[in-house]
């Protein structure tokens, strides 16, 4: 349709395809990916079955259910969970979300039997991201104890060992506040971890571990192998002979190593992720050839190393965001990734004949001219440094608008430490087609960008991350793209936070929302699950020594300084940030008389997963911003 053809609208006012009740019906996630024999399997949370976890195997082009539906795949161990599931043959072991047990079932019979007690349950035991020996006899895998009352201080870690005929268990380390992907040489003779300890977080510092093991499963000789004070290692895999391959950032950049040794040519591209969950690769080894997904100046792609002479190449440049699922079988790679006009799907490629398919019919093409595509940008920022994101424009087939610029909305991803990507993110298109520009923005403390890059957000969050948003506005109000009158910001769990900072210590924008934000940081630091809840020694500071930091940069203590309105949504389960963060800016707000809503949803946690939950989530925050910003 040209331009002389549309019809003409204001920004933000525009009918659009892109529904709620789409978000909702999109909202089958796909998580963890394994693979078994010449078989591939992953993980999907059913959103019509209310968010049901369920292992599909897919073989010969045929793709197939096994997990019966009494059963829900998922693990809660740190909360974010993945390692969901794990298998070796004709076995697969998962993680029940009820009851958080382990369970076998064999693929040949679907006969399922528990492999850990009932009083699991009644003493909050959890497991995730295991192994299987190559004779079949033992499994080893992540176990986290919760005592009942227990605080995020007191719940343990460690690696054990299940025998998978008499259900035996042994402890195979212990010590550590955390350990993850422990993996056995294909051999059996050894195996491998990683650990590391509060306050760190696993980007950054962890240790990678290896063990010897006798014809019984006995370890012994436990010793480092590679990490340390301020290095993260990442994706540890043995090499079919038995070689330790691993991503470490000792450069300043996630570079992939063979013992010590850097495998390929130094670039400013990332090899690795922040570790929010179990089970994720960012690379595999086919021959002598290592594939690898990569991340360069904000874009995410596949990448082939040259094993010999360290030479790097793009494989191909459609991608823009891959979420960490990695597999291979043979000469053929498996993995999760999205174009800029398609949405995540499951992608094989032939690494002899080049080609690549795609796994899922799983199409956006009745979206396409209606796609707003990201554009990087860059900017000036705080203290004379440079910061980082996505710009989209509104993009509507069927509707322009009058002689105006587009209102703005500036989102800031969770962690923090994480990252945007540009990616085909519906979400992003419900607001793009109805005429609303968006700013992603990477602020200070992303990743992908190099060590030093990730560590900016050190005892800085909550003033780098908010001043990077509002740099990026005002760079696209000064670039005549956006209306610098109509600013709106939002964002969910940390991302929440910088939103409530941003509203609170700033008059730059005219409404926000906070999704599952955080507005009391010392609540946060006292109340957190385990894993994070050393997280903000590094990020704010220590405490008690930086207890007036807290304060100072706690929303909920300085709502004398608001002064637009905000929404409010919380997950009424949320462990990770719960209801009373959002509860304590509910009531400064009342106290002081400011325009807001505020929205409690039963049963969902970090994370919204239920569809009458998405499609009331996103209509409340249209209208909230119809109201106040258009």
């Amino acid at each position: 349709m040209n331009e002389k053809s549309k019809k003409i609208a204001a920004y933000g006012q525009w009918p659009s395809k892109v529904t709620s009740q789409m978000l909702a019906a999109k909202s089958n996630r796909l998580g963890q990916m394994q693979t078994i024999g010449e078989a591939l399997f992953w993980l999907e949370s059913r959103a019509q079955d209310k968010g049901r976890g369920v292992i599909v195997q897919y073989q010969q082009g045929k793709t197939i259910d096994i997990t019966p539906d009494e059963y829900s795949v998922r693990t809660r161990v740190h909360e974010y969970g993945s390692g969901d599931f794990w298998g070796s043959e004709s076995l697969i072991i998962f993680a029940n979300d009820k009851d958080q047990r382990l369970y076998s079932q064999d693929l040949n019979s679907s006969k399922i039997k528990s492999l850990t007690p009932v009083s699991d349950t009644k003493y909050g035991l959890r497991y995730a991201d295991g192994d299987i020996d190559v004779k079949g006899q033992f499994t080893v895998c992540v176990r986290e104890y919760h005592p009942v009352g227990s605080t995020g201080h007191q719940v343990v870690n460690e690696l054990i060992r299940i025998n998978l005929d008499s259900e035996e268990i042994t402890i195979i380390a212990q010590g550590a506040d955390f350990y993850s992907n422990p993996r056995l040489s294909p051999d059996g003779q050894q195996i491998s971890w990683l650990q590391w300890n509060h306050p760190n977080m696993p980007w950054d510092s962890t240790e990678l571990w290896i063990a010897d093991i006798d014809a019984s499963g006995v370890t012994s000789n436990a010793r480092k192998f590679a990490g340390g004070d301020q290095i993260s290692i990442y994706n540890p895999q043995w090499s079919k002979d038995n070689e330790l391959f691993y991503v470490s950032d000792i450069s300043g950049w996630w570079h992939l190593y063979k013992n010590e040794q850097l495998l390929h040519e130094v670039d400013s591209i990332e090899f690795g992720f922040p570790q929010w969950q179990f089970a994720c690769n960012s690379f595999q080894l086919i021959g002598d050839q290592a594939y690898a997904i990569g991340t360069k100046d904000g874009k995410q792609n596949l990448y082939q190393i040259n094993l010999t002479d360290g030479s790097i190449q793009q494989v191909e440049d459609d991608f823009r965001y891959f979420n960490g699922q990695f597999q291979a079988i043979g000469s053929c790679l498996y993995f999760m990734a999205s174009t800029a006009t398609k949405p995540l799907n499951i992608y094989c490629y032939n690494t002899q004949t080049k080609e690549m398919k795609a796994l899922k019919e799983n199409s956006s093409s009745y979206l396409e001219s209606n796609i707003s595509q990201a554009k990087h940008i860059s900017f000036k920022t705080s203290h004379q440094q440079e910061a980082h994101g996505f710009f989209y424009p509104p993009q509507n087939a069927e509707y322009q608008s009058p002689n105006e610029l587009p209102p703005l909305i500036v989102m800031s991803h969770g962690g923090p430490t994480g990252m945007t990507d540009a990616g085909f993110n519906l979400q992003i298109q419900f607001w793009t087609s109805r005429g609303f520009a968006v700013a992603d923005v990477n602020y200070r403390g992303s990743t992908g960008y190099g060590r030093e890059y990730r560590d900016a957000l050190r005892g800085n969050w909550g003033i780098f991350d908010v001043d990077d948003c509002i740099a990026m506005a005002e760079h696209l109000a000064n670039q005549g793209l956006v209306d610098g009158n109509r600013l709106a910001i939002r964002g969910g769990s940390a991302g929440g936070y910088t939103t409530l900072c941003a509203l609170t210590f700033h008059d730059k924008f005219r409404v926000g929302m906070s999704r599952y934000g955080v507005a009391d940081l010392i609540s946060l630091a006292q109340d957190s699950h385990k894993f994070e809840i050393r997280y903000l020694d590094s990020v704010v500071g220590p405490l008690p020594e930086a207890k007036q930091v807290y304060l100072d940069r706690s929303p909920s203590e300085h709502t004398d300084k608001l002064s637009c309105p905000i929404l409010l949504l919380q997950g009424l389960d949320d462990k990770v940030v719960p209801p009373s963060q959002s509860e304590a800016m509910v009531n400064a707000l009342e106290a002081k008389g400011l325009s807001y809503e505020y929205i409690e949803f039963e049963g969902e946690g970090h994370g919204f997963r239920k569809p009458e939950t998405i499609i009331k989530a996103f209509e409340a925050e249209l209208e909230f911003y119809k109201q106040y910003l258009l």
